[in-house]
């Protein structure tokens, strides 16, 4: 019974890791095939904190990479692809002016209409501070008193409109859609990023695949490390940062708390983890005693 519950727990975990990447259109496939692999029985994989056993068969189907039948990595939407099924991006439309004709509409009228009135008046409290109030100061006078003060406002709304230049240059940029990807270099792509998570697996490595966090993987050395520790630690820990700093106690410090918070959240994981290190000690103590058997052959007793 507890065994076809942790069965169950890992269909679930893969049908929601699942629904989190889009679907690979059946387009996809047919167009760009299937890459299988070789099933691999040694490395480690997590897909959102939950550890997945082995053995791992990596496999491209279309645009997306998938271990153990679960979509681990879709890098490029089919919509990129050329010739892919994709929604026309919208054009920008015209837009009519004060007579009627579809012209671009610039946004200078909305910074540059009223750049001499709206400075003017600052100058306007320097009446206040003249002896003679009751006399009404013409326009002439206050530039003839105040010359220096009166000339820097004018001068001013000059630079909004100068700045809204680089704005124009801006927007062709930023509305030109990216150029359709070759469906044989995306092919060719994938193929390669499908043989690198094989080969960190043949090469007893550990890979941590995430939806919304940067994928993480670390070296055999690593691997060992953290097989080591996780187990003991996730059935003693009682939060996210218990978790993290019972690991960084054991020597595993390439993990971060965002993936401490998805290994936390299956932390019943820890019965399969724990057979797997018991399973690694039984295979390094023959390797050990293999090594041991060689060593007394080539001395010759």
């Amino acid at each position: 019974m507890p065994g076809r519950l942790i069965l169950f727990l890992c269909g679930l975990a893969a049908c929601l890791r699942a629904a989190m990447l889009p679907d690979v259109p059946e387009e996809a496939v047919l167009e760009l095939g299937t890459t299988s692999g070789t099933p691999q029985p040694g490395g480690f994989v997590f897909i959102e904190g939950r550890y997945i056993p082995p053995p791992y068969t990596v496999v491209r189907k279309g645009n997306g990479i998938f271990v153990n039948r679960i979509q681990v990595a879709q890098p490029i939407p089919w919509s990129r692809v050329e010739g892919g099924e994709s929604a026309p991006q919208p054009q920008p439309q015209p837009k009519a002016d004060a007579d009627g004709d579809f012209e671009e509409v610039s946004e200078e009228p909305a910074v540059a209409p009223p750049p001499a009135p709206a400075p003017v008046p600052a100058p306007v409290p320097v009446p206040a501070a003249t002896p003679a109030p009751a006399r009404s100061p013409s326009i002439d006078d206050l530039f003839a008193d105040d010359e220096e003060e009166v000339k820097p406002p004018p001068a001013r709304p000059v630079a909004p409109v100068v700045q809204t230049l680089p704005k124009k240059k801006e927007k062709p940029a930023d509305a030109a859609p990216l150029p359709p990807l070759s469906k044989e270099r995306l092919k060719e792509n994938l193929d390669k990023l499908r043989l690198r998570y094989e080969t960190a697996l043949s090469r007893k490595e550990i890979l941590f695949f995430s939806y919304g966090h940067t994928s993480i993987s670390g070296n055999s050395g690593a691997a060992r490390t953290l097989i080591g520790v996780l187990p003991t630690a996730l059935r003693a820990s009682t939060s996210p940062d218990d978790l993290l700093m019972r690991l960084r106690a054991g020597g595993v410090y390439f993990l971060d708390l965002a993936t401490a918070r998805m290994l936390y959240r299956n932390k019943l994981t820890f019965p399969q983890l724990q057979l797997r290190l018991e399973k690694i000690k039984k295979e390094e103590e023959l390797e050990a005693k293999e090594r041991q058997r060689r060593a007394r052959e080539t001395r010759g007793y």
